[in-house]
């Protein structure tokens, strides 16, 4: 005979249970402006890799990542929107740089709070000392080992996690 399982022997194994699940990490939301498609599809399969939940949005020109945000602005007025946690930034891209785009945050009020890391292969320092001059957060070279990127991933997530929970990122 098989014997009846009352609700309340359900509700009090269910705090056990839950204990027993690993913690989940909230997504966060990247808007990753880069033109090449190799360095988006490489980036995205480290952070599946990592286990890092980042939500993207890829812009593949700096056009499109300038008219993205400016749409973003543009509904704020009327609607809720979900602003990036970060721009995570190319600047050699043909036509116009990345360095427009970040231009372009800093100098938008509604925009100006978001973190944003210049991710490049470009070496030469004085791209580093204009991403600073023009308000990046972050500098990165992009890594050329996998697992180098892995680790970069899970440390942007640290950093902007913790940006985020201490408000320096802002909420809007």
């Amino acid at each position: 005979m098989t014997e009846e399982v009352q609700p309340e022997q359900v509700a009090a194994a269910a705090p056990a249970v839950s204990l027993l699940q690993p913690a989940v990490q909230p997504y966060l939301r990247i808007l990753h402006v880069n033109d090449s498609t190799d360095d988006q599809v490489v980036f995205q399969a480290a952070c599946r890799k990592g286990n890092v939940p980042f939500n993207w949005h890829v812009a593949d020109s700096a056009e499109k990542g300038i008219s993205y945000l400016r749409t973003l602005v543009e509904q704020s007025s009327q609607v809720p929107v979900c602003w990036p946690d970060l721009i995570l930034l190319d600047i050699c891209m043909p036509l116009v740089s990345g360095f427009e785009v970040l231009k372009f945050v800093r100098a938008t009020p509604e925009l100006r709070h978001l973190p944003v890391v210049i991710f490049s292969g470009n070496e030469n320092p004085r791209n580093q000392e204009q991403s600073m001059k023009l308000g990046a957060n972050l500098f990165l070279l992009k890594p050329s080992d996998f697992d180098d990127i892995v680790s970069l991933a899970r440390d942007l997530y640290r950093l902007v996690s913790s940006m985020k929970q201490s408000g320096a990122a802002g909420a809007h």
